[in-house]
């Protein structure tokens, strides 16, 4: 217990260095891009750091054998309970906030050692349609599943249904049932922690809320801790295997389920089990996301009988039947990095009549900077030499990062190519403004200042310093898609899939 416990505080150290590192190098980067002073981020600490020290890795690490001996104490004699969780909040893409619950370090290593050994235990007991908070399985594979069913047909019978509130909602009482249903295997310790983790009550969000002590959970899985994973999957196991008797084609992820079938009596069935599942679980049908039961059909398609779509959106993705592309919010989120990018390297100091003139000698360095970002954004740590080697030869095993590694299975060529015109079109656009900035304030404009777009996209240079070749093309979506796809075909999808974070579908 001691050795997990100091494990966990140090990941979280070090994501929290890592931060700071990025933080101080963008800082740095700003003070050289301005003859003023401008705006410098800060490093956020957690906030709940502040409210207890049992969220400071820095204070557990310090403390994590006497923490770990105190809460063997407490298992052994069956008197613990994790600490009552804290909360904060973030923005949804949807408007409003989410209130994410957060557990002290030492009782997420408890939660985190029960979610492992139990799924080690159960795995067999879950259908292997469901792909959220599994060891074997991932978001990924459910997109590779859907895509190939649906190919095989010229039409299908879709139904598009997401629980409202599903882990503030489940019913206590049904879930500990399932579990006997299932067959779970568990221990009694096991059970036990499982209830005290249940009753843990609502987070607290200031350090005057916690003062406020607040009743037990009686519905509902505190979000953010490992179990809770777990037990989501149990509460809709029984939902799975009603579909699967049914003999519809389905996939679920958390409480996101699509389900198909040619047959339009099997997808009536399937969508009334699903109901019923709803009000056995305790979490009502969301209306507004639920689009209900939908024939798909092929682009080409012109007149159909019934409400009909020509793609379903689901976990970031957009599915035809005969294509994978990403959702347009997918589409917006990257445009929206890309435009900050920009903005913050080639416009904010010259609208600001603040441009290091240092910047400018010999070629645009902000230029060379916000190229060099962009790359890491899409192709993670990978260079240009990279990708065209990757492209001619054989790829290695490896991890890929970069946000393009979360749409490995996307194949549509046009999509990609317009992004990628997109992207060059904002930057050669940003660039005409940048050099129409620096020449009202005197300041010179060397490459690629009056370049066309086509030679933007392929613009190299040298360094003045060592001679060698600065390579300054453009990066392009297409071509670290197209490297990704060749990875999955050689390796699989375990190249991208565990790296795959919930945040892209979080807003589903």
């Amino acid at each position: 217990m001691d050795q997990r416990i100091r494990e966990a505080s140090v990941r979280l150290i070090v994501e929290h260095e890592t931060h700071a590192k990025s933080v101080h190098d963008e800082n740095v980067r700003r003070r050289r891009r301005s003859t003023g002073t401008p705006h410098e981020l800060e490093v956020r600490q957690p906030e709940t750091w502040d409210l207890d020290p049992g969220f400071n890795p820095y204070l557990v690490r310090s403390r994590h054998k006497r923490i770990a001996y105190a809460i063997t104490e407490q298992l052994r004699d069956r008197s613990y309970s994790p600490r009552p969780p804290a909360g904060f909040r973030v923005p949804k893409s949807s408007g409003g906030e989410r209130v994410v619950n957060t557990f002290q370090i030492a009782d997420e290593v408890v939660s985190n050692r029960m979610l492992r050994s139990l799924t080690r235990k159960n795995l067999p007991r879950f259908s292997a349609r469901a792909y959220a908070y599994r060891p074997d399985l991932g978001p990924h594979d459910a997109i590779s599943y859907v895509s190939t069913e649906f190919a095989r047909e010229h039409r299908l019978f879709v139904a598009e249904y997401d629980f409202s509130k599903f882990f503030d909602t489940l019913d206590h009482g049904f879930l500990l049932a399932t579990l006997d249903t299932m067959g779970i295997t568990r221990t009694p310790l096991e059970q036990y922690i499982i209830e005290r983790f249940l009753e843990a009550p609502e987070p607290y969000l200031s350090a005057e809320e916690k003062r406020v002590v607040k009743a037990r959970r009686t519905k509902g899985i505190p979000q953010g801790t490992s179990l809770s994973l777990f037990l989501a999957n149990v509460a809709a196991s029984e939902l799975d295997r009603a579909l699967e008797r049914v003999g519809v084609g389905f996939v679920r992820y958390a409480d996101d389920t699509l389900i198909w079938s040619k047959d339009y009596g099997r997808i009536g069935e399937a969508a009334s089990i699903l109901h019923e599942a709803s009000s056995h679980i305790g979490s009502p049908i969301n209306s507004e996301k639920s689009l209900g039961i939908r024939l798909l059909a092929k682009q080409e398609t012109l007149h159909v009988e019934m409400s009909s779509t020509r793609s379903v959106d689901y976990l970031g993705h957009r599915l035809g039947l005969r294509d994978v592309r990403m959702k347009d919010a997918s589409i917006e989120r990257i445009k929206s990095r890309v435009t900050d990018l920009v903005f913050t390297n080639l416009l904010l100091e010259p609208l600001n009549g603040t441009q290091e003139p240092g910047r400018l000698s010999g070629v645009d360095r902000d230029y060379a900077t916000l190229i060099w970002q962009l790359r890491r954004y899409l192709y993670g740590p990978l260079t240009e030499k990279d990708i065209r080697r990757f492209q001619a030869g054989a790829i290695p095993p490896m991890s890929f990062e970069g946000v393009m590694s979360f749409f490995p299975l996307v194949v549509d060529e046009a999509g990609l190519r317009e992004l990628d015109e997109w992207i060059a079109a904002r930057i050669w656009l940003a660039l005409r403004k940048r050099s129409r900035l620096l020449r009202v304030a005197a300041l010179p404009v060397p490459p690629p200042h009056g370049m066309s777009k086509a030679q933007l996209i392929g613009f190299t240079s040298r360094s003045s310093r060592s001679g060698d070749v600065v390579d300054l093309r453009m990066p392009s979506v297409r071509k670290i898609a197209k490297v990704i796809r060749l990875a999955v075909s050689t390796h699989g999808l375990r190249v991208v899939s565990t790296r795959a974070p919930l945040y892209l579908y979080a807003d589903e």
